[in-house]
């Protein structure tokens, strides 16, 4: 079988979809022929290797057996990185000691067919599984047989063990490891780039293979004397076991969903909980509005500027919805204050209120300490700077900036950031002032004043 040259395509074209195909683009000729080549020389193979085959076949048909289960029900049973080797491939390697490269040849064809079968492939990609599976060992063969001239027993006299069948097992493995290590027996050439030979490479990849050929010659060993019982202690056990782990892989398979499913609708009733949930948080702030006779919406703009002043400052995720959600409850404590009677006291009281929430931590501190300043002249604790926690001193910027802008003088918001810089130094954290001059965009809500709610 002549040697396909490969070529890595340097504008990364298609590549040929046959698994011996050459993926350069420099040969297109080459492609077009190896495309066509590859596909019909499967079938030629298989009717030369069924002309080739022994008469009576009934050692031969027991390897063809064994090779079809093995690979259905284990074809991944040896992996090294990327790349698999079958328990068939010792199957496959008796039927070439015993039979010839005819052997090997319909070995291969039983092991493609139960490795297609097994993965449930498309066309196409059986088609390339096929092309692997038969002109593979057939070209080791070949290259094997080449050694020198062997007995084929046939499963009629003993094997003749001597150098040259020796020799003959370790080039139909050399020569079967070759072509899978460069053209890689699961990736079928599709994706195939000369660098990717070299790629994962482990010492294992030929101890593995050395150890299936032990498997192998010992296999067409026996059944050369007619001990056909072999075949099921090789199959039965590897059968077994892989039937057992996948049953349990289903099973576990089959939990996980259903873990999954639960974890799903727990999710969506947590979301249900959460959403319901902040519109309470929404409907109190609205009834802080209201208790306090202040303009329509200003709790929600607070929490809208302290949003997106945290939001600059890098706050994000769940905590800038925890200050979000502090901002709209900052006053929230003036509920439990007679109507006109507003004291310093409702920031603690706020804080009461929501301590024994769940993430209730974070909001319970930002209600009592929005008060604070950095000089300590705040209430109700008169913290001073790094104590006051980062939320509450945004909340309480954010406060200032509305505070200003719809008061009865309703600076403009220009002039309440400017305002409010002026009084950095002893009140507010400058960079949550410069994170509110960067995160507020003078837009009309800010600049114009907003409309008194009618009594």
């Amino acid at each position: 079988m002549k040697r396909q040259h490969w070529k890595s395509s340097s504008s990364g074209g298609h590549r040929a979809s046959s698994a011996f195909a050459s993926p350069a683009s420099g040969w297109p000729r080459a492609r077009k022929l190896a495309a066509w080549f590859v596909p019909a020389a499967v079938p030629l193979a298989l009717g030369w290797a069924v002309v080739h085959a022994p008469r009576p076949a009934g050692t031969l048909a027991a390897l063809l057996a064994a090779a079809f289960v093995l690979e259905f029900v284990a074809p991944d049973a040896i992996r090294v990185g990327r790349r698999i080797l079958g328990p068939g491939l010792c199957v496959s390697l008796a039927a070439f000691l015993l039979v010839g490269p005819a052997g090997a040849v319909l070995a291969g064809c039983a092991r493609g067919i139960g490795r297609a079968v097994s993965r449930s492939q498309p066309i196409d990609a059986s088609a390339r599984t096929m092309e692997w599976s038969v002109l593979a060992p057939l070209a080791a063969a070949l290259a094997a047989a080449a050694v020198g001239r062997l007995h084929f027993a046939a499963g009629s006299v003993p094997l003749h063990v001597d150098g040259s069948t020796a020799a003959a097992a370790c080039i139909f493995l050399l020569s079967y490891a070759a072509l899978q290590w460069w053209l890689g027996e699961t990736r079928a050439a599709a994706d195939w780039a000369p660098g990717d030979a070299a790629r994962g490479f482990s010492p294992w990849f030929a101890v593995q293979y050395a150890l299936t050929g032990c498997v192998g010659f010992a296999l067409a060993q026996e059944l050369s004397l007619g001990n056909l019982f072999v075949l099921p202690f090789l199959v039965f056990p590897i059968a077994l076991v892989r039937l057992g782990t996948g049953r349990a892989g289903l099973g576990a398979q089959r939990y996980i969903a259903a873990l999954e499913r639960e974890n799903d609708a727990l999710l969506n009733q947590t979301g249900q909980f959460d959403r319901a949930n902040g519109d309470l948080i929404e409907a109190l702030g609205i009834a802080v509005d209201e208790q306090e006779g202040a303009e329509r919406g200003r709790t929600r703009r607070i929490a809208d500027i302290a949003t997106r002043i945290g939001a600059a400052l890098g706050v994000s995720g769940w905590k800038l919805e925890l200050l979000r959600r502090g901002a709209l409850l900052h006053d929230v404590g003036v509920l439990a204050v007679p109507a006109g009677k507003r004291t310093q006291a409702h920031c603690e009281m706020g804080a009461r209120l929501v301590a024994g929430w769940r993430h209730g931590r974070t909001i319970s501190q930002i209600i009592e300490q929005h008060h604070e300043r950095l000089d300590g002249t705040g209430y109700p604790r008169g913290l001073h700077a790094d104590e006051i926690i980062l939320e509450a001193r945004i909340v309480a910027v954010a406060e200032a900036f509305v505070s200003l802008t719809s008061a009865p003088g309703r600076a403009g918001g220009l002039e309440a950031i400017a305002d409010i810089e002026g009084r950095e130094a002893g009140e507010f954290d400058p960079l949550v002032v410069k994170a509110l001059s960067q995160a507020v965009e003078l837009r009309t809500a800010e600049v114009l004043p907003m409309v008194r709610r009618q009594r």
